[in-house]
């Protein structure tokens, strides 16, 4: 029950993706993770590449590949596994009851947020798709009385910044809660959780029906639903209102319906979720990992466990999600202790500005175009583990808006060299 072909660690999307891939091959597949991971509360949408120097991308960024450094992951893995990722990632997410999809042009598409600021995406669903709508003359914003992550007022006064809707008559309008006053404050899950039955997606709709008259488009938060957002969201459009899904902060519900799919489409093919699992080191033997040693807590205690596999996939995230760790001293990646290069004072790995390029953001692995990681002298370290998503380094996810494309495209990279590896 220990041993697989192939153990992943991590589920989040580079985990997930590296797992499902594998197991299309015919692998047997185990995840280990301590829980599960930042995917389930993201937005649901999937940038590939959203700025370059600060520039905004609005056409394709495949035309944008060679402006990035040679060692950006994008770069080692190459245009046809980038390619094939997404396409892998939309079949699944679609056949698995979350609708998302590239727009016909092959050009980033725009999300607009709940706060009412705009971001270029490259694949997400129709419900989020804000492109359709910047041309339009009268857009309302729709919170829902007691949800405060929806403040409208706010929001419409951060959109009528963008040149793109200067020329709009942009308001704002509040729907009346279905639950009254709440013991705690409501979200846009509570309310997405209560559309997914009959009543709450009447009581949607009635609301909406009130105020959307006259309107070009409105922007909703993302509370159409979880399981049955795409035919309530369908409806709602036969219905003439022009909805769009902002984005919302944490928990995301399209986040929650993007984890839902990966995790179901793994299940129908046995993967194996191990989780509360904190992989604490690696067993080596002559360059070649033969074992992974997790600590699991329960009633006695930390018990110790060591899972054991053929191959091995590292996708446990960068600095923030703990598959990287700084001390004073150096910078290492937690499992296999590979020390990074970093610059040596805890000072410099980080930018006074909050929203400046931080270096502790391109902290990570370093790799061959297997996901090898590789020493100064550019040989594999370990020729059967492999690394994926945000444990890499030598890119800056935040200010390239890369984050969610690197994870899956080098998630499944990973795989297929894992599947093929001796």
């Amino acid at each position: 029950m220990r041993h697989s072909d192939i153990i992943v660690v991590g589920a989040g999307m580079a985990g997930l993706m590296a797992a499902i891939t594998a197991a299309k091959a015919g692998k047997s597949v185990s995840v280990l993770s301590e829980g599960a991971g930042v995917l389930s509360i993201g937005s649901g949408a999937v940038d590939f590449l959203g700025y370059i120097n600060g520039k905004k991308i609005t056409d394709s960024p495949y035309n944008h590949l060679k402006e990035l450094p040679e060692n950006h992951p994008y770069n080692i893995i190459g245009e046809t596994n980038i390619k094939n990722a997404f396409n892998s990632l939309i079949d699944i997410s679609s056949n698995n009851g979350y609708k998302i999809k590239i727009s016909d042009d092959g050009n980033n598409q725009t999300a607009i947020s709940i706060v009412g600021t705009t971001k270029p995406t490259y694949i997400c669903s129709e419900s989020n798709n804000a492109s359709k709508v910047l041309n339009a003359k009268k857009i309302l914003f729709i919170g829902v009385e007691y949800l405060k992550d929806a403040q409208t007022a706010l929001a419409v006064k951060q959109v009528k910044h963008y040149k793109v809707f200067s020329d709009a008559e942009i308001s704002h309008a509040v729907l009346k809660s279905p639950f009254g006053k709440t013991h705690r404050v409501l979200n846009c899950l509570d309310i997405a959780r209560y559309t997914d039955k009959e009543e709450g997606f009447n009581w949607l709709k009635n609301e909406l029906l009130k105020y959307t008259e006259g309107y070009d488009a409105v922007i909703i938060p993302p509370i159409c639903g979880t399981i049955n957002y795409a035919r309530n969201y369908e409806q709602l459009i036969e219905e003439g209102i022009t909805v769009v899904e902002s984005l919302s902060i944490p928990p995301g519900v399209g986040g929650y319906r993007l984890r839902d799919a990966l995790v179901s489409e793994a299940k129908k093919l046995h993967v194996k979720f191990i989780e509360n699992c904190n992989v604490q080191r690696a067993v080596v033997q002559n360059n070649k990992c033969v074992g992974l040693v997790a600590l699991h807590n329960n009633i006695a205690g930390a018990v110790e466990t060591e899972y054991t596999a053929e191959q091995y996939i590292i996708a446990t995230g960068g600095v923030i999600g703990g598959g990287i760790l700084s001390t004073p001293e150096k910078v290492y990646e937690s499992i296999f202790k590979i020390e990074l290069d970093a610059p040596k004072t805890v000072e410099d790995r980080s930018e006074k500005n909050v929203f400046g390029n931080h270096e502790f953001t391109k902290f990570g692995v370093n790799v061959n175009d297997k996901l090898q990681a590789v020493g100064a002298d550019g040989k594999p370290l370990y020729e059967n583990v492999f690394f994926a998503g945000n444990t890499l380094g030598n890119y800056d996810f935040p200010t390239e808006k890369s984050g969610y494309g690197v994870a899956c495209s080098t998630g499944y990279t990973a795989a297929l060299s894992a599947v093929n590896s001796k």
